[in-house]
């Protein structure tokens, strides 16, 4: 059930563009930096991956906050690389990390209010934008990308950890009974929103050192992840429709198991499994930077691929991406293949003792296929599969 990608754009810790980001990517480089804008210390978490660019000035502000807009901007781009006029065959699917509170505006408004509620309205609440509460509908993106591409088709909305990936396998599932004949798949999230940095600390997953002393993923010391945030757009088409427009081909999956954290790796294999094809020597793992977790993940996935098959992981370079790491990855690891290239992991010196070689500077590669997993809480997975011509 494999769609061909015909259009792809992206926003990314490593590069606004694909063209900077993989090369970036290619380069080793990581994107983790202290924090700006908020005071480090008073969070568990001490590095972040942040996107370091502001969307483009646009009338839908009045609706859509930064990565709204970013959405925005990618999904027009990748739609104008495909070729893609609009119309009632054309549909949105759009996987989102979930609402976020937007402090920034709202505690100004609270901060003066009276236990009794005396006065609210001119102790802040008139300071509120007259769309505040409209600002935080999740499908929010959505509404205005369709209107703006005019894809008036069949199309869906999915919150979550592994959104990106459920929207991903709902656009090819759409495409292999005719429901649309053009998929339009948008994905975004952000961990660096302060109740996410809160919880993440506390919760011990981030990585609490500072950038001397950061760890890979699947290091020997790894020792939690670097949170980041990222937006990506890609356009999918039937594959005998797309012929020789094919950036890459891919297939999705998603799954869960309802464990707290990050889920079972029998769960993690079950989704995996469901995708892979004996050409798969190259997984991009799901570089949680847990001891504990990336050795299962290890174990469980070497047994579905042929021996010898190669780990690396776009998150040691940008950091783990929430809802937008299934369509990152799909369009890192495609970019990558069509060089001829492996990534490394970025920052990785001394992998920890396991099955899958872990790939600890570029490589060069006749491999036309690959395989990437994300996972987040609770207990949320998602895979692809991508191929290239």
């Amino acid at each position: 059930m494999k769609a061909a990608v015909t259009g792809w754009a992206w926003r990314t810790p490593l590069g606004v563009t694909v063209e900077q980001g993989v090369t970036r990517l290619l380069a080793g480089e990581r994107a983790a930096r202290p924090p700006e804008g908020f005071a480090a210390e008073a969070y568990a978490c001490r590095l972040v991956a942040p996107l370091g660019v502001q969307p483009t000035r646009s009338r839908e502000g009045r609706f859509l906050r930064r990565m709204g807009r970013f959405a925005l901007e990618v999904a027009r781009e990748a739609a104008e690389q495909a070729g893609v006029q609009g119309g009632d065959r054309v549909g949105l699917f759009a996987g989102f990390g979930g609402l976020r509170a937007h402090w920034e505006e709202m505690m100004p408004a609270l901060e003066k209010q009276a236990p009794d509620g005396r006065e609210s309205w001119e102790r802040g609440l008139k300071d509120l934008h007259p769309f505040w509460m409209l600002q935080h509908l999740s499908n929010n993106a959505h509404a205005l990308v369709s209107v703006a591409l005019k894809a008036r088709g069949e199309g869906m909305t999915f919150g979550g950890a592994n959104a990106g990936a459920q929207a991903l396998a709902s656009a090819q599932r759409a495409l292999a009974v005719g429901a649309v004949d053009v998929a339009i798949v948008l994905a975004e999230d952000t961990l660096l929103e302060p109740e996410v940095l809160v919880e993440l600390g506390a919760s011990g997953v981030a990585n609490h050192a500072g950038l001397e002393a950061l760890e890979a993923p699947y290091s020997v010391r790894a020792a939690g992840f670097v949170p980041g945030e990222a937006v990506a757009a890609v356009v999918l088409e039937p594959v005998e429709h797309a012929g020789t427009r094919a950036l890459a081909w891919a297939e999705a999956a998603d799954g869960a198991d309802g464990s707290q954290g990050a889920p079972r790796s029998e769960t993690l294999a079950r989704v995996a499994a469901g995708l892979l094809t004996p050409g798969v020597s190259l997984i991009d793992g799901a570089g949680r930077a847990d001891v504990e977790f990336d050795a299962a993940e290890r174990k469980v996935l070497a047994r579905l691929v042929p021996e010898g098959a190669c780990l690396t992981s776009t998150a040691s370079a940008m950091g783990q991406l929430g809802a937008s790491a299934p369509v990152v990855q799909l369009i890192a690891l495609a970019s990558c293949l069509r060089r001829g290239v492996m990534p490394s992991v970025a920052g990785l010196h001394e992998p920890a003792p396991g099955p899958l070689r872990c790939l600890v500077k570029t490589e060069e590669t006749v491999a036309r296929e690959a395989l990437a997993v994300s996972v987040g809480a609770p207990g949320l997975v998602g895979a692809v599969r991508v191929e290239v011509p």
